[in-house]
């Protein structure tokens, strides 16, 4: 990765906290001051709150990409399909030919501390110069702080916090 990161994450809790919400507030907000946002978010439901099954849909196009996986009503284990979330990533693959100002991505999770999911994309934006912002659940931050070698921002869910963060990316860049 680049010595000198632009990347952030908001830092969120638990899964009731409509942290997919401001991603794509955040990503509106942007794309209407003529900053080019693109990337993936969850798809929402009505109260703002990832859908269920999940989905993800890429900023631009509002195309979804299915990454759950039916386990039945009994199951404890993650219903996440990495097939499906591996079709969603051409999405950010894509951003290398078309640079946006800023990219999205819908998470650093489990899937990307154990060197899969988005992982190599969001090194691939990096490398690119390209900023990137993302969503970090707490109990993942020591891996984050890992990832991100000591550079990468914690955000707090806070609208107004995101967007100063992304005004001082864009100004970087």
């Amino acid at each position: 990765m680049s010595t000198e990161l632009n990347l952030a994450a908001v830092i969120y809790d638990n899964d009731e906290q409509p942290v997919d919400k401001l991603l794509h507030m955040v990503a509106a907000t942007l794309n209407q001051r003529g900053d080019r946002t693109a990337g993936l978010a969850m798809v929402l439901n009505e109260q703002g709150l990832r859908r269920a099954p999940m989905a993800l849909q890429d900023l631009e196009t509002g195309k979804e990409y299915s990454i759950a996986q039916n386990l039945g009503k009994e199951s404890q284990s993650c219903c996440l399909d990495p097939h499906g979330l591996a079709d969603a990533t051409k999405v950010l693959r894509a951003l290398l030919n078309q640079p946006p100002r800023l990219a999205v991505v819908n998470r650093f999770g489990q899937q990307e501390i154990d060197g899969k999911g988005c992982r190599a994309e969001i090194i691939q934006l990096l490398d690119a110069g390209i900023p990137v912002l993302t969503v970090v659940k707490r109990k993942f931050l020591s891996q984050w702080h890992e990832f991100g070698g000591g550079q990468a921002i914690d955000l707090p869910f806070s609208e107004e916090a995101v967007l100063q963060w992304c005004d001082g990316a864009l100004q970087r860049r």
